[in-house]
């Protein structure tokens, strides 16, 4: 079978989706696109071509979760779901898990198109990961989350045999127990209850908020968390 490019899987991508795109500018220096799942559309951010950063890898991550969105379920856009009333700050927490959570699906929806690219990506932020290791300080929650879920990925699509212990060996594990070709709604929830787990004695799950689901995050008073503190 020939092998695709990345431009042709992307323009696959974007003739497959069926809401519309409407594009506009940025002062970001990466393409961003945003879905408003009560309108069935897209909104795609473009920096100027001098100032964008954004590689065809990182063009289609953006279109994955766009995907996601359309035929898995809203919560897979890039722009989360909360309550319209609620104090956004209280959802701090689970931010970086989110993040990382939706990317274990969504990285895994981009290995099945372009397997040689993503392991060449993951392979190429090893030596990255490598040096947080080896760091004395633990780094904010969301760098150690960045690098749990690349060295999932590296044990998953790479055979990587990497070594961690502790509350990073914790996070490893909650990535791989969830199967990542497997995304909805309730596995995405399962997976960022998992990762919280370890630094938050706070849990998440959706709820119903007029025609849609919305998160809802609340403390746990017996929980304690596994060790790793934000």
């Amino acid at each position: 079978m020939k092998r695709q490019s990345t431009k042709n899987v992307l323009k696959k991508v974007f003739d497959n989706l069926d809401w519309p795109i409407l594009e506009s500018g940025t002062d970001m220096p990466m393409i961003r696109i945003l879905s408003d799942y009560k309108n069935k559309s897209h909104f795609k951010y473009v920096p100027d071509k001098e100032q964008n950063k954004s590689s065809d890898l990182d063009h289609l991550h953006e279109l994955g979760h766009a995907t996601f969105c359309e035929k898995v379920h809203p919560v897979f856009a890039t722009n989360s779901q909360f309550p319209a009333l609620a104090n956004k700050k209280q959802f701090l927490p689970m931010l970086p898990a989110l993040s990382t959570a939706s990317d274990w699906f969504v990285c895994h929806w981009q290995q099945e198109l372009l397997p040689e690219e993503m392991c060449g990506v993951i392979r190429e932020s090893m030596p990255l990961v490598e040096e947080i290791l080896g760091k004395e300080e633990l780094p904010p929650i969301e760098i150690i989350l960045d690098a749990s879920l690349l060295i999932a990925q590296a044990k998953r699509y790479l055979d990587e045999p990497i070594d961690c212990g502790g509350p990073l060996k914790d996070l490893v594990d909650a990535f791989l127990s969830v199967p990542p070709e497997a995304p909805s709604a309730e596995n995405l929830t399962l997976l960022i209850n998992k990762l919280m787990a370890t630094y938050s004695e706070e849990r998440v799950c959706l709820v119903p908020e007029a025609d849609a689901l919305v998160w809802n995050i609340e403390k746990l008073e017996a929980v304690a968390p596994a060790g790793i503190v934000s």
